[in-house]
């Protein structure tokens, strides 16, 4: 079984991903989702994800890219659950180092000996955006993709079709 590799994190600026900001909203089949980026202030950009199955929250997600210390940024996100009950525990956070940056494309990655994760950000134009989170766990890879369009921050979770 081939070992992952830990990222090596890529030198940048919280400017660098600006055009992540923004309102997005999509579906993965009939569940509603959406996904908010602030614009770049005080060195950092704050997200917020929300996942509604057949009307009702599935989960949130709270995200941050700010710098990481060395030079670089990190992707940090926690989920909850309805009530704000946090996913991983009172302390715990989600880490990815920033390890590719290219025309509107940006991969975050976190890795181990076993276990890898990866989140690529992805803007093919103005008005559209793609997640993809690729979780690797020894031998098995799970790839989700997260199709979004931009609508304005009142758009509303359902009347994307109205605000594209």
């Amino acid at each position: 079984m081939a070992q992952s590799i830990p990222p090596t994190p890529l030198r940048a600026a919280i400017d660098d991903l600006a055009w992540l900001a923004g309102s997005w909203y999509g579906h993965i089949g009939d569940d509603a989702i959406d996904e908010h980026w602030s614009a770049p202030a005080g060195g950092v950009m704050i997200g917020m994800f929300r996942w509604l199955k057949q009307g009702r929250p599935y989960m949130y997600e709270f995200l941050a890219i700010e710098p990481d210390g060395a030079g670089g940024l990190a992707l940090r996100l926690k989920h909850f659950h309805e009530g704000l009950v946090a996913w991983e525990g009172k302390t715990l956070v989600r880490a990815f180092a920033l390890v590719d940056l290219g025309d509107r494309q940006a991969t975050f990655r976190r890795g181990g000996a076993f276990r890898s994760d990866q989140f690529i950000y992805r803007q093919p134009d103005d008005n559209h955006m793609v997640v993809v989170e690729e979780l690797r766990k020894g031998s098995n890879l799970a790839i989700g993709t997260f199709n979004y369009i931009r609508g304005p921050a009142d758009c509303g979770l359902w009347a994307n079709l109205l605000c594209a």
